[in-house]
């Protein structure tokens, strides 16, 4: 004793002592080594006493005494392990206790089902993305090349590279056995049995098939490619042009020229190539005469290069021939930084973030964004199944007792939870598969590319499910598992359960406020998506929408279609455009305001009127008449972004005049107000008309009719009589530009989806809470009542609490929904689209409320009313 503190032993070496004697009666010889330690403080100190302290543990921790008794109770009848008979014993009172406890069983499956179904749906698709290009034989030797490129202290990595890289690379560099360059851009429209088919695809070099092993249905290999003008089609496209037929041989007439289908491969799936044809890459050097590919070290853009290296040669050996090209590049590029590097076939796909990447571009942030929304709405579940648990403490708490009592250890006791825990986890994997199989359809139809994803079930995406159930299993019952092994044997038999509160812990409120403010945010995305919908349809777009019927050409005489149709009495106006206003445009050429300077802008071909037809806007000029062609330059109209991008280059002495890059002089003579000619969630680009019939794609008719079916009936005899071998075909634009914004259809039901879901559980979590309270407040309850406390008071004194933390995560979730929605989401979502507002934030807050209070009027009812004589009995 010194200061009148008694000093302890030190503390670690205690442990370790008790550890290492395991079960062994060791509490007399502990004991003993503690007196001694008093002892020596007070005679020889602290010091001195710790280290004969130590020297005594180790002595007595390898004595012949201590082995003897850890012997003895290795044989104890009251010592036993988890054994399989064991696990089999916890095995059956899991599904005794299920079978007994049927409305938790259900609430906690149902629970874990909903928010498992998102998980495994995006761990489904991650394990399809992860095995994208593992088929192909020489995936470890193919490289595509990456370009870096830092301008200005900013620095980009754009999956393509030199359009000279591919023939400099073959020239230079002996270990490389193949090169295969490949350009996007092939998109040719074609006519076939009088019908339009527009499909996508790559000019790519004859090696293309010897590197890559796509399964090939029909065509050799080594000459698929191998003259200009052939065209490999997928078997969807197959099956779409010539679906009787044998199409190997067959001719494609298209806008670009006439085709000479070579092969067939089957549709791709799980690799990052994306195409319904390929033409051989001097196909596009045909189309292209201008342009020399092997020696342009400028352009970059949409070119590709894949390297086929000879065997036994490395990744470092390419990766340093590839330092010294960049040295090359930049002595084209001194305003830039270059640097080339490298990237294997089978680990292009996932990618981290990478700029210009070719086919499907699946990347990492995407994938575990997904992934933690799935854990987010599984994670209240998991809660609501520890405080469901917890709820059920006082109907459990004999039966821990008496186990303690005969022996059982709270190992033991921890085993059986988990083990119960996991198996309600397998059996919630089954109804979440269930619900995985329903959605999965409708979540992929909102992926664009998913066609090339597999996810259907196969061994490994079993393992990963199997796997990943095992992990929520053990995840949601530990803290179950160690509430119920720490319960004292002795309160438990008399039915008492230390508890400090009979309310709500502050874990478990931190915990419910999460589960409705994740709830509040998912509801308010529903809102703030359907208000983007219904504002794009009520937007002025720049254009007139209504009446307006847009008729595809086809393979007819274009000014006999107009003439014919003019003379209807219902058609007021008609005109002409390649391309429907309010839909996406695909093409872009090039501009050249100077001699040094490009630019990229959208070009739309259109007939006689179309300004004035569709009430467009003039800030100056004109059009009509003068928007014609002339002998010496092309007269054509712009809009006021074309303007911008113009004036950042070194001007002429006339502004109005410019080039197109295959050499066509233009003079603007018209220059139309901003508008948005492609869908809201597009930035209003440079854009120009050029008058022009032969390439104009649809008949733009502006209807006046009190029988608009009849109108369309008289059109299409109209058209009979013009071409008997074309079937009539017409939409309103109004209809094509609402199918444009169908990806908004899209995620109004993904937050529906992700609300119902997130809402289920937070209200099954406040079931799991009321319950909780309830069952630890029944003597309160009852002695309320005896006491004179109406309905009424006892519904408020239940609900205040809860109903005041659905209020905090309202307000915790409204600013966060107007940063998230307002300042990202939306804008991501739609360029020119309208914010939040207001009104769908009160009515998700008020749907909240009402939800959550009906759950608690549910779960208190019943409390509420029951007979208090019979609440103090049970007590």
């Amino acid at each position: 004793m010194r200061g009148g503190r008694k000093l302890s032993p030190p503390r670690l070496v205690q442990n370790i002592f008790k550890w290492w004697s395991k079960r062994a009666d060791a509490e007399d010889l502990i004991g003993d080594i503690d007196e001694y330690f008093q002892l020596n403080v007070s005679n020889k100190g602290k010091l001195n006493a710790q280290f004969i302290y130590i020297k005594q543990v180790l002595s007595l921790s390898f004595s012949y005494a201590l082995r003897k008794r850890k012997r003895s109770a290795s044989y104890s009848n009251y010592y036993s392990k988890n054994s399989i008979s064991m696990f089999k014993n916890y095995f059956k009172i899991a599904l005794r206790n299920f079978s007994k406890h049927k409305l938790f069983t259900t609430i906690n499956i149902a629970g874990l089902a909903l928010g498992m179904s998102i998980c495994i749906l995006a761990l489904s698709i991650s394990v399809s993305v992860f095995r994208f290009d593992e088929f192909h034989q020489k995936k470890e030797r193919i490289f595509q090349v990456n370009t870096f490129i830092e301008e200005q202290g900013e620095g980009d990595l754009y999956a393509s590279t030199f359009n000279a890289m591919g023939a400099h690379m073959s020239e230079k560099y002996p270990f490389i056995e193949e090169v295969v360059k490949i350009r996007e851009g092939f998109r040719p429209e074609i006519e076939h049995q009088s019908n339009i088919f527009n499909f996508a695809g790559y000019y790519t070099d004859p090696t293309f098939f010897q590197v890559f092993s796509l399964p090939l249905i029909h065509g050799n290999s080594a000459t698929l490619l191998a003259e200009p003008f052939s065209v490999v089609i997928t078997k969807s496209v197959a099956e779409t042009l010539y679906k009787n037929e044998n199409p190997i041989g067959q001719v494609l007439e298209t806008d670009l020229g006439s085709f000479n289908v070579t092969g067939v491969v089957d549709d791709l799936v799980e690799t990052h190539f994306y195409f319904d044809m390929l033409t051989s890459y001097q196909t596009y050097e045909q189309l292209n005469p201008m342009l020399r590919p092997e020696n342009d070290w400028v352009n970059y853009s949409n070119n590709y290069v894949y390297l086929l290296l000879k065997p036994e040669t490395n990744q470092e050996t390419l990766d340093d021939a590839l330092i010294q090209v960049a040295k090359t590049a930049s002595d084209f590029n001194p305003e830039k930084n270059i640097t080339l590097g490298s990237n294997r076939l089978d680990s292009i796909i996932p990618s981290w973030i990478i700029s210009d990447g070719l086919g499907l571009g699946w990347d990492l942030p995407t994938m575990i964004l997904f992934m933690l929304i799935g854990l987010l709405v599984l994670l209240p579940a998991i809660f609501n199944y520890t405080n469901l648990s917890i709820a059920r403490a006082l109907k459990r708490a004999k039966e821990i007792g008496v186990r303690k009592v005969v022996g059982a250890e709270k190992s033991q006791i921890r085993a059986q939870f988990i083990i119960e825990t996991v198996i309600l986890t397998f059996l919630a994997l089954i109804g979440s598969v269930l619900i995985f199989l329903t959605i999965k359809e409708g979540f992929l139809d909102m992926i664009m590319g998913a066609e090339s994803l597999n996810i259907s079930f196969n061994a490994t995406l079993i393992s990963v499910f199997i796997v990943f159930t095992l992990f929520i299993g053990i995840v949601s019952g530990i803290f179950p598992a160690l509430y119920f092994s720490r319960l004292n044997p002795i309160h438990t038999l008399k039915g008492e359960i230390q508890n400090r509160s009979g309310s709500v812990s502050g874990m478990k409120k931190g915990l419910f406020v999460f589960q409705f403010f994740l709830s509040l945010v998912f509801i308010i995305g529903v809102g703030a998506i359907a208000k983007q919908y219904i504002y794009v349809f009520n937007y002025n777009h720049g254009f007139a929408t209504d009446n307006v019927l847009a008729v595809p050409f086809q393979n007819v005489d274009k000014q006999v279609v107009i003439n014919e149709f003019s003379a209807h009495p219902d058609v007021k106006a008609i005109t002409a455009s390649s391309n429907l206003p309010g839909l996406q445009l695909p093409f872009v050429v090039r501009v050249t305001p100077n001699a040094n300077d490009t630019i990229l802008i959208n070009q739309v071909f259109v007939g006689d009127n179309f300004v004035e037809n569709l009430n467009m806007e003039l800030v100056w000029g004109e059009s009509g008449n003068s928007f014609q062609t002339t002998k010496n330059e092309e007269a054509v109209l712009v809009n006021e972004q074309f303007l911008k991008s113009m004036s950042v280059f070194e001007g002429k002495e006339d502004s109005l005049i410019f080039s197109l890059g295959n050499g066509t002089k233009c003079r603007i003579v018209g220059i139309l107000k901003d508008f948005n000619f492609e869908p809201l969630n597009e930035l209003i680009n440079p854009l120009i008309f050029r008058y022009s019939l032969e390439e104009s794609n649809y008949a733009l008719l502006t209807i006046n009719s009190g029988d608009i079916k009849r109108t369309i009936d008289d059109l299409d005899a109209i058209w009979t009589n013009i071409d008997q071998r074309a079937s009539f075909k017409a939409t309103f634009l109004n209809d094509e530009i609402e199918d444009a914004y169908g990806f908004l259809i899209n995620q109004i039901q993904i937050f529906g989806f992700l609300s119902t879901m997130a809402i289920t559980i937070s209200c099954l979590g406040l079931l799991a809470m009321v319950s909780y309270t309830t069952e630890n407040r029944t003597k309160e309850i009852a002695i309320r009542k005896i006491m004179g406390a109406s309905i009424k008071t006892l519904y408020y004194t239940l609900t205040k609490d809860f109903v005041s933390l659905i209020l905090i995560a309202a307000l915790i979730a409204i600013p966060f929904s107007i940063f998230f929605y307002d300042m990202l989401f939306l804008n991501m979502l739609l360029e020119y689209g309208e914010g939040l507002g207001w009104i769908e934030v009160l009515l998700s807050i008020s749907f909240l409320f009402l939800i959550g209070f009906l759950a608690i009027f549910w779960q208190t009812s019943k409390i509420a009313r029951e007979n208090p004589a019979d609440n103090l009995r049970m007590e």
